[in-house]
């Protein structure tokens, strides 16, 4: 069996994420109350890591969101993103996790279009707003889903 980084975290988060299937009919629904509760996280995450201290107090460009991206990934996963791509998709950021922390060892059939990971969503969204960028922030691939690596657009407005 592989080795689960932060057994703790991932204990709560999938009592978090099995509570919001359990409360939801659909699955576009618990995409959007994962989302939710990340922009909850991420204002937490803003006020008590150096985020803050170590980025732009304004983000303008598409190359200030990526480096923003690899700053969040050094300080919350002490790691890069796998890839951070701003060439195929116009007007959007693309990130790539291929080992990503919230859906070690999570296999789910059955459950097309679910982003077990959307929290993270949830606190790219809420860490951008903070630094002045409007954005929409979803997750379009998913290791837990069958993937090959978790992906999320970040679509700037």
């Amino acid at each position: 069996m592989p080795k689960i980084e932060n057994p703790l975290l991932l204990s709560l988060y999938s009592k978090v994420v099995d509570q919001v299937l359990s409360e939801t009919n659909n699955i576009d629904e618990a995409n959007r109350r994962l989302r939710d509760i990340g922009r909850e996280v991420g204002s937490q995450i803003y006020l008590t890591t150096d985020i803050v201290d170590r980025t732009k107090d304004t983000i303008t460009t598409r190359e200030d969101v990526s480096k923003l991206v690899e700053i969040i990934f050094r300080v919350l996963y002490d790691k890069k993103p796998t890839l951070v791509d701003m060439e195929t998709a116009r007007g959007s950021v693309r990130v790539t996790d291929e080992s990503c922390i919230w859906c070690q060892d999570v296999h789910l059939e059955g459950m097309a279009g679910f982003g077990y990971c959307e929290v993270f969503s949830g606190i790219l969204e809420s860490l951008l707003a903070f630094k002045g960028v409007e954005a929409k922030v979803f997750q379009e691939m998913c290791r837990a889903t069958g993937a090959d690596s978790c992906e999320w657009n970040i679509r700037l407005q």
